[in-house]
C-alpha cells in the first residue's frame, strides 16, 4: 500500500510539474479534452470503477482542497466530479480524517494501579 501511495504521489507531482509550463488556454483545452474522455468512459462503463486506497486518499484530499478554494464549492464539485459521486468522495475524506485521528491505546486510560504493598503502606500511614 505504501508503495502504491508513493507512486501515486509521484505521478501527481509529475502532473503538477507538467502543467507549470502551459498557458491558460492550453490548460483549458486540456481540461476540455480530459472531460470529454471521461464522459465517453462513463457511457461505456456499466459500473463505477474500483480504485485502490491510495488513489482514494489522493482524490479525497484534492477534492477537499478544491471544496475550500471556491465560494460556490457545493455546486461546482457536482460539475467537476464526473466518475464518482461527490458524496462518495467526501465520505472517503471523512474516513481518511477518522483513520488519521484514531489510534490504538497501549495502556488502559486512567490512573495506573498501585502495588498492594504501597496500598498497605498508605493505609498504615493514614
Amino acid at each position: 500500500m505504501l508503495y502504491s501511495l508513493l507512486i501515486s504521489i509521484f505521478a501527481l507531482f509529475l502532473d503538477r510539474m507538467a502543467i507549470l509550463g502551459l498557458s491558460k488556454s492550453d490548460k483549458d483545452l486540456e481540461i476540455i479534452i480530459l472531460r470529454q474522455q471521461v464522459r465517453i468512459l462513463q457511457r461505456k462503463m456499466k459500473t463505477t470503477p474500483r480504485i485502490c486506497y491510495p488513489e482514494r486518499m489522493i482524490l479525497a484530499a484534492l477534492t477537499n482542497k478544491y471544496r475550500h478554494s471556491t465560494d460556490d464549492a457545493r455546486k461546482r464539485i457536482h460539475e467537476v466530479m464526473l466518475i464518482f459521486k461527490p458524496d462518495t468522495v467526501l465520505r472517503w475524506h471523512r474516513d481518511l480524517v477518522r483513520w488519521k485521528w484514531t489510534f490504538k491505546r497501549k495502556a488502559k486510560p486512567g490512573k495506573p494501579r498501585i502495588s498492594s504493598e504501597l496500598e498497605t503502606l498508605i493505609v498504615g500511614l493514614a
